[in-house]
């Protein structure tokens, strides 16, 4: 693991031993993790590298084709219950860039990763703090547990689960990509899973990431310490059997991460 912040990455400051078959989070559990929010209302997930760059996907900063404008974006840090004021407060910031992965296409999902450069820089605290990135190229991960988690429907049919307002989280097993390719083959599925991305899941489907958590963080434990392993991208349906959730794999492009956010 890797860090791109002034403070240690990676720690949890508070743990007790569209999210499906998963449980609500812990306030501070996730300090990393920042609602991004469009005229009020919040649309995808994201994680926190040091004081001023977010890592989400590059999807979430679509409208249909079209690029979203960047002043219509807020990023909302030390976020747990969306319903209501957090103590301490959250912090709304304001978005100054918006840089999409070189070639990303609106409407795809290869290279569906994103930076958002915040106006102000994050006061660190047990509700902020940054998440750890993996070494370039760093191994697949698979057969790990992982977790993921976001503010996202808790059921593939809305009218069986509305949206969390608390934040959720949710533990998988990554699958390699050859295992995920073949199971989404058996569904009759033609979705091209690349080497860039990964799958996490299980074979029996019931827990997933879903919809509305696309771009927040799919995360591995190592040594106490929380790294970024995938961005949630896509999938087909949730928590269906053999189709796991499919990640954009942050070791791709941990590089072209670490080019922009330690820029002077």
């Amino acid at each position: 693991m890797t860090s791109v912040a002034d403070v240690p990455c990676g720690r949890q400051w508070r743990r007790e031993a569209r999210i499906v078959g998963g449980e609500s989070a812990n306030p501070g559990e996730f300090p990393w993790l920042v609602s991004i929010t469009r005229r009020g209302g919040h649309f995808c997930g994201g994680a926190l590298v040091n004081k001023k760059w977010v890592v989400t996907a590059a999807h979430c900063m679509c409208s249909g084709p079209v690029e979203l404008p960047v002043e219509h974006i807020r990023v909302t840090v030390g976020e747990h219950d969306l319903s209501k004021r957090e103590t301490p407060p959250s912090q709304e910031i304001r978005v100054r860039r918006l840089v999409l992965y070189p070639g990303y296409q609106c409407e795809r999902f290869n290279h569906d990763i994103a930076l958002l450069e915040l106006d102000d820089e994050v006061g660190w605290s047990e509700s902020a703090w940054p998440i750890c990135l993996p070494q370039a190229g760093e191994t697949s991960f698979s057969g790990r547990e992982a977790t993921a988690a976001g503010w996202g429907w808790l059921h593939e049919n809305s009218a069986h689960g509305g949206r969390a307002n608390v934040l959720q989280k949710v533990t998988l097993l990554v699958v390699d990509n050859d295992t995920c390719r073949s199971w989404y083959k058996s569904k009759g599925k033609k979705t091209k899973i690349l080497d860039s991305q990964m799958c996490a899941g299980y074979e029996h489907g019931s827990r997933d990431s879903c919809w509305a958590d696309s771009g927040g963080p799919l995360m591995v434990r190592d040594d106490g310490l929380i790294t970024l392993v995938g961005v949630i991208s896509t999938g087909i349906g949730c928590a269906r059997p053999k189709l796991p959730g499919l990640y954009t794999r942050v070791s791709n492009y941990s590089t072209w991460i670490r080019t922009h956010v330690q820029a002077p």
